[in-house]
C-alpha cells in the first residue's frame, strides 16, 4: 500500500502536469478517462491512484515533455542507415499519396513499413505540406492519443472545447498537414475513431497509417507493403546483384563489416538466404549483423536461430519478438488458428483452412480475413479462387506456436486425412470436365501430399499411406512423376504382408500402372495379378477393368501378344458388364493396337474412330489425345497425311500441360515431317519429343523418339549422329527390357551401318536363304504394317497370292503368324515397327 508521501507525490505530478499542459482538472480527468472529481480527490490527497491510472499520468507526462523537446519541421525520424532499393514502391506511394486521403500501409512485422513510408515522405511530398509524425508504439493507453496528437501540434485543451475540435482547427489552420501516424496495430480501434472526424472535418488533411492490420475506416485505401525483391533460383549473377534484397544484405554486412566484400561470397548463397529470410528488411538487417562472425552458408543452415538470438542492444529488436508483439494482439482464439494453419507445407484454399480448423465456411472465411487484414497470411488472388500461404519466417514462428499447445498431434492428423482425401478426389477429376482447374489444385498441394504420407510413414498409418499413394496414380502419371510416385508406393507396399483388402489392392494396381509407364514391365505383370487376385473375390469389377488393361499393355510392351490380348479382351468384358461406356472407349482403343500391330490397319482404323467418338461425348482431354495420335499413326502410314496433320494439331492443343501426351504427339509430327521429307521439322519435333518424354518419366517414349531422330539424321547424311542416336536408344531399349522397342532399334542401325554399294545407294535389306526375292518383300510390307489387301495393291498381287506367299514365309522361318513373322523382320532389317500408345 502507498504510503502518504507517495499521495502527495502524486498530487503534485498532476498540478505541474495542468500547468505544462494547460488543462484544468476536468480536462485531465478527460484525458485520463477518469471523472472530475476523482482528480480533485487526488490532488488533494483523499484517495489513492490506482496502478492502472498512474500508469496513464505516467506516459501522460513522458508525451509532454517529448513534445517539449521536439523540433519544429517534418519530425521524421532520422534514419540511420541509408535506405535500400524500393525504386517501385516508392513511387507508387508517391502517386498513391497524391489522389488518397487516408492510406494504410500494412504488412507483417519486419517488412519495412515505418522506413518505407518516412522514405515516401521524405521525398516525395516534401513542399506539398506540413509532416507531422506520431510514433504510436510510444503510446501504452488508448485513451492519451488524441493528447499526443495535440503535443504534436501544440494543441492546448480550451475550457468548454472538446480536445477534437481543437485538433480539427489546428489542423485546418496554416499550411496543408499531412499526418504520419507509425505503428497503428495496437491502437486501430482509437486511430480509427480519431481519423474519421479529423478527415470530415478537415479537407485538405491527409493521413498515412502504418500498422500490421487495417482501420477500417470509409475511404481507407490498402497498400500492402511487399517483401523486398528476391533474384530467382536459377538467375544469373547480374540479377542477382541488382535484387533489392540481396543490395540490403550487401549494404548492412558492410556497415556491419567494412571489410566485407561481395565479391568473395557466392551470389547465389546471399540469393538464397535472402530467398529463405522471405525478402523481409529486419530479417535480412538482423541477419547480415553475424558478417565476421559467420559465413553466409552458416547463416543460412543457422537462420531460424540467429534471428532468435540476435542481441537486442541499443534498442535493437529481435525477429521473434517483432512477431511475439504481434501475435499478442491477436485473441486467444485467433492465435491458435494461426498456430494451426503453420501446418501447411504449401499454398492452401478457403476448403483446406475449414477442413484443418474444424470449422464452417463462414468461420473459415471470416479467420481468413482476419489474418490476411493483420498481416499473418499472404494472399494470392486468383480468376477462381484466391490462395494463402503464410511467409517461412512467419510459418517457422507459427509452427512453434503449435508445437507448445496440445492441439499439435490432432492438427498433423487432420491435415494428412484432409490431403488423403484430397488425393482421393483427383482420382475421378483429373479426368473430368474440370481436369485443368485439377491439374492446377494438385499441383499446388504436393507440398502438403507429401506432409501427409510423411506422416503417415513416422506414425505407422499403412492404411493412410495406402489411401493416398493410391489415389495418386493418375497425378504421378500426368505430371510425369513417375519415379516419386513408385517410391512412395513401393514404401507403404512393403509394409502390407498377406493383406488382401482393396486399399492393398488399389496400391498394387497403381505401382504397376507407375511400373508399366515406366518401363519396368514385368513388374507391372506381377503388381497387376496381385491386384487382380485381391479384386476378383471383392467382385470390384472397375477396379479390375485397370489391373486387366495393365496387364494387357506390359505384356504388349514385351512383345507377349497373346497375353496383351487377354488382358485387354478380359477389360472389354468387364466394362460391358458394367455398362461403362467411357470405359468401353478405353478398351475399343486398346484392342485396335492389337490389330495395328497385326498389320490391319483398316480395322484398326475403324476401331480408333469408334472409340474416338465415344471419348468426344465425354470430353475428357487426355483421353481424347491419345485417341488422336493412336488414329495419326495409322493416318501417316497410309498417306493420309494432311487428314494426319489436323488430328496432331488437335491433339497437341488437348495434350498442352502433360509430358507425356506431348511427347507422344510430338514424335507423331516429327514422323509425318519426315515421310514428307521436311527434315528440318521432323528433327525439331522428334527432339521436342525426347525432352518431354524424358521430363514425363516415359522410357519406352524417349527410345521411339531417338530412333525416329536417328533414321533422319541417316537420311540427312550425318551419319555419326545417327549411329550415337541409334545406340543410345538400342542401349535405353535395352535397360528397360521392351523387346518390340529393341527391335526396332536394332532394325534402324542395320539399316544406318549397313555399307553403301559403289553407286552410293543403301543396297536392299539381305534375304534370307530360304524365301524368294518376292516373299521378302511381302514379308517386308507385312512388317511395315499393312495388311493382305494392301500389301496385295502395293505388289500388283491378288489377296489371294499374298496370302499364299505368306503361307510359305512362316512354314520356311518357322513363324507362328504375323506378330512373329514382324518380328523377324524387325531384327533382320526389313522394316520398322508402327508407334502407338494404350489408354488407362
Amino acid at each position: 500500500m502507498s504510503g502518504p508521501s507517495d499521495t502527495d507525490s502524486v498530487g503534485e505530478r498532476l498540478k505541474d502536469l495542468r500547468r505544462r499542459l494547460g488543462l484544468s482538472q476536468e480536462q485531465l480527468a478527460r484525458r485520463l478517462g477518469v471523472s472530475f472529481a476523482t482528480v480533485n480527490r487526488w490532488e488533494s490527497g483523499r484517495t489513492q491512484i490506482s496502478a492502472k491510472s498512474l500508469a496513464a499520468l505516467a506516459e501522460l507526462e513522458a508525451t509532454a515533455e517529448n513534445e517539449a523537446d521536439a523540433d519544429d519541421g517534418t519530425a521524421l525520424p532520422v534514419a540511420r542507415s541509408v535506405f535500400v532499393g524500393r525504386e517501385r514502391e516508392l513511387a507508387e506511394l508517391a502517386a498513391l499519396l497524391r489522389q488518397s486521403r487516408l492510406v494504410t500501409l500494412i504488412g507483417p512485422g519486419g517488412a519495412g513499413k515505418s522506413r518505407l513510408a518516412a522514405e515516401a515522405l521524405r521525398h516525395r511530398a516534401a513542399g506539398e505540406a506540413d509532416i507531422v509524425f506520431v510514433a504510436l508504439e510510444q503510446i501504452r493507453h488508448p485513451r492519451t492519443l488524441a493528447t499526443a496528437l495535440a503535443s504534436r501540434l501544440q494543441v492546448h485543451d480550451q475550457q468548454g472545447t472538446p480536445l477534437i475540435e481543437s485538433l480539427q482547427s489546428a489542423l485546418a489552420a496554416g499550411p496543408r498537414k499531412l499526418l504520419l501516424l507509425d505503428g497503428a496495430e495496437r491502437l486501430a480501434d482509437q486511430v480509427a475513431e480519431l481519423a474519421g472526424p479529423l478527415l470530415d472535418a478537415v479537407p485538405e488533411l491527409r493521413i498515412v497509417v502504418t500498422s500490421r492490420t487495417l482501420l477500417g475506416v470509409p475511404g481507407e485505401v490498402c497498400w500492402t507493403v511487399p517483401p523486398l525483391g528476391c533474384p530467382a533460383p536459377a538467375a544469373a549473377a547480374a540479377d542477382i546483384a541488382g535484387s533489392d534484397a540481396v543490395q540490403l544484405f550487401i549494404a548492412r554486412a558492410s556497415e556491419r563489416l567494412p571489410e566485407f566484400r561481395a565479391a568473395d561470397v557466392a551470389p547465389d548463397s546471399i540469393a538464397e538466404l535472402c530467398r529463405r529470410l522471405d525478402g523481409l528488411p529486419l530479417a535480412i538487417e538482423l541477419i547480415a549483423g553475424w558478417v565476421g562472425t559467420l559465413s553466409v552458408r552458416e547463416m543460412l543452415q543457422q537462420r531460424a536461430v540467429l534471428l532468435d538470438t540476435e542481441p537486442a542492444k541499443h534498442g535493437g529488436r529481435r525477429l521473434a519478438d517483432v512477431m511475439q508483439a504481434s501475435y499478442d494482439l491477436l485473441t486467444a482464439e485467433q492465435q491458435a488458428r494461426l498456430a494451426m494453419l503453420s501446418v501447411f507445407a504449401g499454398p492452401f484454399r478457403i476448403a483446406d483452412v475449414q477442413a484443418i480448423l474444424d470449422v464452417d465456411l463462414a468461420t473459415a472465411v471470416a479467420t481468413a480475413r482476419s489474418l490476411v487484414d493483420s498481416s499473418w497470411l499472404v494472399v494470392t488472388r486468383g480468376i477462381e479462387q484466391n490462395v494463402f500461404s503464410l511467409l517461412e519466417t512467419i510459418a517457422t514462428f507459427t509452427a512453434l506456436q503449435l508445437a507448445r499447445g496440445s492441439d499439435g498431434p490432432a492438427v498433423r492428423r487432420r491435415h494428412a486425412l484432409h490431403f488423403a482425401a484430397v488425393a482421393a478426389a483427383s482420382e475421378a477429376a483429373l479426368v473430368g470436365p474440370d481436369a485443368a482447374d485439377w491439374a492446377a489444385r494438385m499441383e499446388a498441394a504436393v507440398p502438403d501430399l507429401d506432409l501427409a504420407m510423411h506422416w503417415a510413414g513416422e506414425n505407422g498409418d499403412v492404411d493412410l499411406g495406402l489411401h493416398v499413394s493410391s489415389a495418386l496414380w493418375r497425378w504421378w502419371l500426368f505430371s510425369g512423376q513417375l519415379a516419386v510416385g513408385r517410391d512412395w508406393l513401393a514404401k507403404f507396399l512393403t509394409t502390407v504382408g498377406d493383406r488382401d483388402d482393396e486399399v492393398t489392392g488399389r496400391a498394387y494396381c497403381a505401382a504397376a500402372v507407375l511400373a508399366a509407364e515406366n518401363g519396368d514391365y514385368r513388374e507391372a505383370v506381377r503388381q497387376a495379378e496381385l491386384a487382380m487376385a485381391i479384386f476378383d473375390p471383392l467382385g470390384l469389377k472397375t477396379r479390375m477393368t485397370l489391373a486387366a488393361t495393365v496387364i494387357g499393355s506390359a505384356n504388349r510392351y514385351l512383345g507377349n501378344h497373346e497375353g496383351a490380348r487377354r488382358g485387354f479382351e478380359q477389360a472389354m468384358k468387364l466394362r460391358d458388364e458394367l455398362g461403362d461406356r467411357r470405359g468401353m472407349s478405353v478398351a475399343i482403343n486398346n484392342l485396335a493396337l492389337l490389330e495395328l500391330d497385326d498389320g490391319d490397319l483398316d480395322r484398326a482404323q475403324q476401331l480408333f474412330d469408334q472409340a474416338l467418338a465415344i471419348k468426344r461425348e465425354f470430353g475428357e482431354r487426355r483421353s481424347i489425345a491419345i485417341g488422336l495420335a493412336n488414329l495419326a499413326d495409322v493416318l501417316i502410314r497410309t498417306s493420309q497425311w494432311d487428314a494426319a496433320e489436323a488430328v496432331l494439331t488437335e491433339g497437341a492443343d488437348l495434350a498442352a500441360g502433360n509430358p507425356q501426351l506431348v511427347g507422344t504427339i510430338a514424335c507423331n509430327q516429327g514422323a509425318l515431317a519426315a515421310h514428307r521429307q521436311d527434315w528440318a521439322r521432323a528433327t525439331e519435333r522428334f527432339e521436342a519429343a525426347i525432352a518431354s518424354s524424358q521430363a514425363g518419366g516415359h522410357p519406352h517414349d524417349v527410345v521411339e523418339a531417338m530412333i525416329g531422330l536417328g533414321r533422319v539424321h541417316a537420311l540427312t547424311g550425318d551419319h555419326r549422329a545417327a549411329v550415337a542416336r541409334l545406340r543410345a536408344a538400342h542401349a535405353l531399349a535395352t535397360e528397360i527390357g521392351n523387346p518390340q522397342r529393341l527391335a526396332e532399334a536394332e532394325a534402324a542401325l542395320a539399316e544406318v551401318t549397313r555399307p553403301a554399294s559403289a553407286a552410293g545407294a543403301t543396297p536392299a535389306p539381305p534375304r534370307p536363304e530360304n524365301l524368294t526375292s518376292r516373299q521378302a518383300e511381302v514379308l517386308a510390307l507385312l512388317a511395315a504394317g499393312l495388311s493382305n489387301k494392301q500389301i496385295a495393291a502395293e505388289l500388283y498381287l491378288s489377296t489371294a497370292t499374298v496370302e499364299r506367299h505368306l503361307a510359305t514365309v512362316y512354314r520356311n522361318l518357322g513363324l507362328g503368324g504375323r506378330v512373329e513373322a514382324a518380328r523377324f523382320a524387325m531384327e533382320n532389317g526389313l522394316a520398322g515397327q508402327p508407334r502407338n500408345r494404350a489408354v488407362l
